[in-house]
């Protein structure tokens, strides 16, 4: 199992996630990063993934190619 952790990411591409957050049907988009075995840390009780439109997913899918990283849209 991989683990994640948050990736460092720019101030640009900070401002291509809060993009994201404004116009998908989500309260918040988590970025993550791959660093070996270990436990998700998106397994928090209080988030579940959000349910987006299909081009809503095609774009969070572009932004990952965009920031070489793995987004998750999150509901509260």
């Amino acid at each position: 199992m991989n683990a994640w952790t948050f990736p460092d990411l720019q101030a640009d591409q900070l401002e291509l996630v809060r993009e994201a957050e404004r116009t998908l049907s989500a309260d918040v988009v988590l970025a993550y990063a791959p660093v070996g075995a270990g436990d998700d840390p998106g397994d928090d009780p209080g988030l579940r993934p959000a349910t987006l439109s299909d081009s809503e997913l095609e774009c969070l899918q572009g932004l990952e190619q965009m920031l070489h990283t793995v987004l998750v849209a999150y509901r509260v």
